[in-house]
């Protein structure tokens, strides 16, 4: 067991208990400390993009930021005139985003094979999330007019299927990387120890916490624990304090613009509800963000 495994599985021990003790907690608090944890460790582990990228090519920075922030806009854009399959589209990159970092330190031979075992594994990832939690999923959609047209992507039989089928192939790609002694018995047992964890966490919990417990803990630090590392490495004299003052320029520009946009949300500026702001914003910054990552972990 690793050290993130180690501490994923303390949290989800004290938070279990904490909330069979107070028997509860309320939406409005799920959604005030989800979000702060998710600022607090979700914005910063993409706020090295930029020099992450430049690490591994040799482009102008007037090209990657034309770039970066031009596949923010055409997301956005797609939001607006293709809802529903902009959130199609989020959830794909979003999975094969987190089947990536899961992954990133097993080396697999053959580009296509990495590439399925990251899409199936995110995708069993978000089906878990979606299966434990339909009910509550349809009842969130449609509090708000604009969600609503995403009502039927919860479908109980998709979901069922899903669930079935993507956990079946994603255990079956793991035992196929032992067949091809690509990891050691050892590793295939912690994969599985913790793909159980995960199943555990999102049956306990709400939709909002099960899925905070994975990003904040299983990517996003998991992630800076790797940039981290990575940076080390190359100097001796690099520490925490020197990260932290790295990923704070763009952590607090990236707040304040989502600020902003929520506040014009709030106040019927924008004819956006928050919670569909957010997946946009989010999607917005993911989409670029995956794409800096699969280079950065994979052009050496």
């Amino acid at each position: 067991m690793n050290s993130i495994t180690f501490i994923f599985l303390v949290c989800l021990y004290a938070l279990f208990f904490i909330y069979e003790a107070i028997g509860g907690i309320k939406i409005e608090n799920q959604i005030f400390y989800c979000s702060m944890l998710i600022i607090a460790f979700g914005i910063p582990h993409g706020a090295l993009d930029h020099i992450l990228f430049f690490k591994k090519r040799n482009t102008s920075q007037v090209k990657f930021y034309s770039i970066y922030l031009g596949l923010v806009l055409f997301f956005i854009l797609l939001w607006i005139y293709y809802p529903t399959l902009s959130l199609t589209l989020f959830l794909i990159i979003s999975a094969f985003h987190f089947g990536e970092s899961q992954f990133e330190d097993i080396d697999i031979k053959k580009y296509s094979n990495s590439l399925l075992l990251y899409l199936v594994w995110g995708l069993s990832l978000l089906i878990n999330l979606i299966f434990y939690n339909v009910d509550e999923l349809n009842v969130l959609t449609t509090l708000f007019k604009d969600t609503e047209p995403f009502y039927y992507l919860y479908n109980h039989k998709f979901v069922t299927y899903g669930f079935i089928s993507f956990n079946l192939v994603a255990i079956g790609l793991l035992f196929n990387l032992l067949h091809n002694k690509i990891i050691n018995w050892n590793k295939l047992l912690s994969e599985l120890f913790l793909f159980g964890l995960i199943h555990l966490t999102f049956f306990l919990f709400p939709f909002i916490i099960g899925f905070t417990l994975y990003f904040v803990i299983l990517h996003s630090i998991r992630v800076m624990k790797y940039e981290y590392d990575f940076f080390k490495k190359e100097s001796n004299n690099f520490n925490l304090f020197v990260f932290v003052k790295l990923v704070t320029p763009y952590t607090l520009l990236s707040l304040f613009f989502s600020g902003f946009l929520f506040i014009l949300s709030s106040k019927d500026i924008i004819s956006v509800s928050i919670p569909l702001l957010s997946l946009i914003i989010i999607s917005a910054i993911t989409l670029p963000h995956a794409i800096v990552m699969h280079i950065f972990y994979h052009e050496k």
